[in-house]
């Protein structure tokens, strides 16, 4: 697989964008300025003659950016709702990435995970299908070891950092909401694939990780993405619900966010579990991560009124993760979350003091971790129900890596 080059800015190209091949950013910033009439941009040109318009991939000149696009081709008629899926992108990479020839491949939809029609030889008892992982965790691996590209100001602290970058991803990725009415396999999928992608890329603006040893590092790193990637999904599509609900974009109570820029509504949505379960839907729902949940519901009336910052919603995440990342771990990386979770309340206090000027933060921390334990208990129902599910042998679907599920 090669990576091709965006016609806007000369980097990394990840896919077709209204008819140009191109990156995210130039796809991102073309769509801002041309589709949201709410954020239109002030197109001054800030150039004379012969002046270089971008260098590495940076533009200096909003109209010359957007001339360049429109010179290029790009028309927003061209606009694909379904565009630029993780698993039909044309990935970055520094080495070559051999995929082995499956039909998926050979039809031209490379996938990071690979559904199997055939029973793991490993797994006794009746036949399974297999999901198998090993793709996905080498693409997220290559993510860890290149680290975060971003020139981040040295002042920042790693909580900013990580703010900025998971704002970043939100705007990079998005794209015109879509409603799910079908939710089968390929979806299902193709959204564990973005949560476990994302939580990569999140965590690379981790500054402290950088401190250990570059193969310590990415080891260390590797094992707490495939121990919170479920947790990082869960939360942000719970706190995204809540702020369209806010904004009004979600009028009916049923809608919730399942995916990048997705949703569905869960009482008008066909949902086919026979590529995981012999059971129907209404046998399996309640072992299923649905919205059911009232605690769920809660989690989002919560996040709601609390309203956080894109440096408090980080906060909250990371401490949720981090937990979770430590008890499933123990050892080694036990002590690495528990220093990291310092880290972060440390530069939280710094953050309400010098940027909030809000020295008396005490009921906002409070409401915060209110959300953060519903969360913790949300987690740990979801757990026992997928432990009884296994042992009753609920679903007829196995992993290449079964900690990941778990």
């Amino acid at each position: 697989m090669t990576v091709s080059d965006c016609e806007i800015c000369g980097q990394a190209a990840h896919g077709n964008h209204f008819g140009v091949l191109s990156c995210r950013a130039c796809a991102a910033f073309f769509r801002r300025a041309t589709l949201n009439p709410k954020k239109k941009l002030n197109l001054n040109c800030i150039h004379g003659q012969n002046l270089e318009i971008h260098k590495n991939g940076f533009f200096s000149c909003k109209k010359c950016r957007m001339k360049r696009c429109l010179d290029k081709g790009m028309d927003a008629s061209k606009f694909q709702l379904d565009r630029d899926m993780i698993s039909m992108a044309v990935v970055p990479t520094k080495t070559p990435m051999i995929i082995p020839q499956t039909l998926a491949t050979f039809l031209g939809r490379p996938s990071f995970l690979i559904y199997c029609n055939a029973q793991d030889p490993s797994s006794p008892g009746p036949a399974k299908n297999l999901v198998d992982c090993n793709y996905l965790l080498d693409r997220a691996t290559e993510i860890l070891k290149n680290g975060s590209w971003k020139p981040f100001s040295p002042e920042m602290s790693s909580l900013e950092k990580i703010a900025v970058g998971f704002e970043n991803m939100r705007i990079l990725k998005s794209s015109e909401l879509k409603y799910l009415s079908h939710m089968g396999k390929d979806h299902t999928l193709l959204f564990w694939e973005q949560e476990m992608l994302n939580t990569a890329e999140w965590l690379t603006n981790f500054s402290e990780f950088n401190s250990l040893p570059i193969k310590v590092q990415v080891i260390i790193m590797m094992e707490v993405v495939k121990s919170i990637w479920q947790t990082y999904g869960r939360f942000e599509k719970l706190a995204k619900t809540a702020e369209y609900r806010r904004k009004k974009l979600f009028t009916n109570e049923n809608l919730f966010v399942v995916g990048d820029e997705a949703c569905l509504d869960s009482e008008n949505t066909e949902v086919d579990v026979s590529w995981f379960t012999n059971y129907s839907y209404e046998q399996v729902s309640y072992f299923m991560d649905c919205f059911h949940n009232e605690m769920f519901r809660q989690i989002i009336k919560e996040f709601e009124t609390l309203n956080p910052t894109t440096t408090e919603l980080n906060f909250m995440l990371l401490q949720v993760c981090l937990h979770q990342a430590g008890k499933k771990l123990q050892g080694d990386v036990a002590k690495v979350t528990d220093y990291l979770q310092d880290v972060i309340a440390n530069q939280l206090h710094d953050y309400y003091l010098n940027v909030r000027n809000m020295p008396n933060y005490s009921a906002r921390l409070t409401k915060m971790m209110k959300v953060n334990n519903l969360m913790r208990q949300d987690l740990r129902r979801q757990s026992e129900k997928s432990k009884l599910a296994m042992t009753f042998d609920v679903f007829s679907l196995t992993f290449s890596h079964p900690e990941m599920m778990c």
